[in-house]
């Protein structure tokens, strides 16, 4: 295992474990809490308080512990990147197969597809669908909503990677000779090829999740994302800029939380280009 692979996995699995256990850890009611304050107990003796040993990280304008609704707020951050980073996994894996094993006008619409919506970046074409609306699904648990439209126009770049690789494959002796035996192509793509491509599209969908994440940031910083009182990484900067010249610490380190989450799957992706490069 490389460097850059067990440093990003560990700090992507620190992250993800403060978050699931953010509701133990970060309470005023659980006596397994390190935190002793809710993301929503308010703190009037407090507000506005800088970093202490009461406080750890400070508070907000209202008296809230910022270090317990970072915790919390990573659980929204974190769901919507790996939401995203699912459903766009799932349509190129799906798309790519059935392009780069049939080929001739499938796999041409499945591209003019693809370079339709690779148009839009990212952030654009989320704010098209939420700004509108569109992404509004009261069934929907607002982390799973913003991740499946972030998911939407994340999948072009891994398609093109997924594509590339089934083509590769479905050229190979194991292919022509499951050809031979009589294999269905779509069956050959989903069951063989695939699995085949897909240890080395786990690089860009590293990649894909770290530029989810900025993008629910993005979109909370927007006031797209998760809406207050429930905190997300996004709207917890957005709080922080109406005071950033007297509380420094609400806009740094939601940012460092951030900052910190997108380095460290870019270190996974890195970490995984080098293992297979070997």
């Amino acid at each position: 295992m490389t460097p850059p692979l067990r440093i990003g996995g560990g700090i992507v699995l620190v992250l993800l474990a403060l978050s699931v256990l953010a509701p133990w850890v970060a309470s005023s009611s659980s006596s397994f809490a390190i935190v002793p304050f809710g993301p929503l107990e308010l703190d009037q003796e407090q507000i506005l308080a800088a970093p202490s040993t009461t406080h750890w990280l400070g508070t907000d304008q209202v008296g809230r512990d910022l270090l317990s609704r970072l915790l919390h707020g990573g659980r929204q951050s974190l769901a919507t990147g790996l939401t995203a980073t699912l459903v766009a996994v799932l349509l190129a894996a799906l798309l790519g197969a059935a392009a780069g094993a049939r080929g001739g006008l499938l796999d041409t619409a499945f591209c003019r597809m693809t370079d339709v919506v690779y148009a839009f970046p990212v952030l654009v074409g989320a704010i098209a669908m939420l700004g509108q609306g569109s992404g509004e699904d009261p069934s929907l648990p607002p982390s799973v909503r913003v991740g499946l439209v972030i998911g939407i126009f994340s999948w072009p770049v891994l398609f093109r990677f997924v594509r590339s690789e089934v083509r590769r494959w479905a050229r190979s002796e194991f292919a022509a000779s499951a050809r031979a035996v009589g294999a269905p192509s779509l069956r050959l793509a989903l069951l063989h090829l695939l699995p085949a491509a897909a240890i080395p599209a786990l690089v860009p969908a590293s990649f894909i999740a770290a530029g989810s994440i900025l993008a629910e940031a993005g979109l909370g910083f927007l006031g797209l994302g998760m809406q207050p009182p429930e905190p997300s990484w996004g709207n917890l900067i957005l709080d922080g800029m109406k005071t950033v010249d007297t509380a420094w610490w609400m806009t740094l380190f939601p940012g460092l939380f951030v900052f910190a989450t997108v380095l460290a799957f870019q270190l996974v992706g890195e970490g995984l280009r080098r293992h297979l490069a070997r």
